[in-house]
């Protein structure tokens, strides 16, 4: 009679450590720069359009469009004085969507549009102290001719000592404005903010 032979033990075992799934990450891709041209329709298109997202193609080149058109107009109004009211209408046709186009910048940073609130604030604080500066003493200004440079100088001196308030707030107001301009055109450089935030969905990546 054969006797049961005793099973050898079963040791256990290491088991490998179990690897974690692999999460499926969606293909991000970059849709193509937008063109000089859709650039300027798209932030016409948007004049009040603060909302929103604008990646940086968008921005850059109506910004570089504003600046050669500024640039050129005031060019040649020294050359023919009447092009001095199209430079004018220009320049308040387009500070708007400039402005607007600047916050949806940054909100396509994933920053808030108030840093462009603020510049603009600062640039009307500017502009009604100069108005009220200028106005009191809007003859010494008209009596100097366009080219005497020391002339004006001196006028808007006299200016500011009838006015040093005025003035003073002048100042503040246009230091404030160079200060935040810098500032919002610095981070209007960074790239798009990848997926949705709370200012929509990314216009470049998808």
């Amino acid at each position: 009679m054969e006797q049961n032979q005793p099973l050898p033990p079963v040791f256990n075992q290491p088991q490998a450590p179990q690897q974690p799934a692999p999460q499926y990450q969606p293909r991000v891709t970059a849709s193509p720069m937008m063109d000089p041209v859709t650039a300027v329709i798209t932030c016409f298109k948007k004049y009040f359009d603060f909302k929103g997202r604008a990646r940086r193609s968008e921005f850059w080149w109506f910004a570089l469009f504003v600046l050669i058109g500024t640039s050129a107009l005031a060019f040649l109004s020294g050359i023919v004085p009447a092009i001095a009211y199209v430079s004018v209408v220009f320049t308040w046709g387009t500070i708007i969507p400039l402005f607007a186009a600047l916050t949806r910048r940054l909100h396509d940073t994933n920053r808030s549009g108030w840093w462009v609130a603020i510049m603009a604030l600062l640039y009307i604080g500017y502009l009604g102290s100069m108005l009220f500066l200028v106005g009191p003493n809007i003859s010494m200004f008209t009596n100097v001719g366009g080219g005497d440079v020391m002339a004006m100088a001196q006028a808007m001196a006299d200016a500011v000592q009838s006015s040093p308030a005025a003035a003073t707030v002048m100042f503040c107001c246009s230091l404030g404005f160079i200060l935040f301009f810098v500032i919002d055109h610095i981070l209007a450089i960074f790239d798009s903010k990848w997926g949705e935030n709370k200012y929509g969905p990314s216009p470049k990546y998808q």
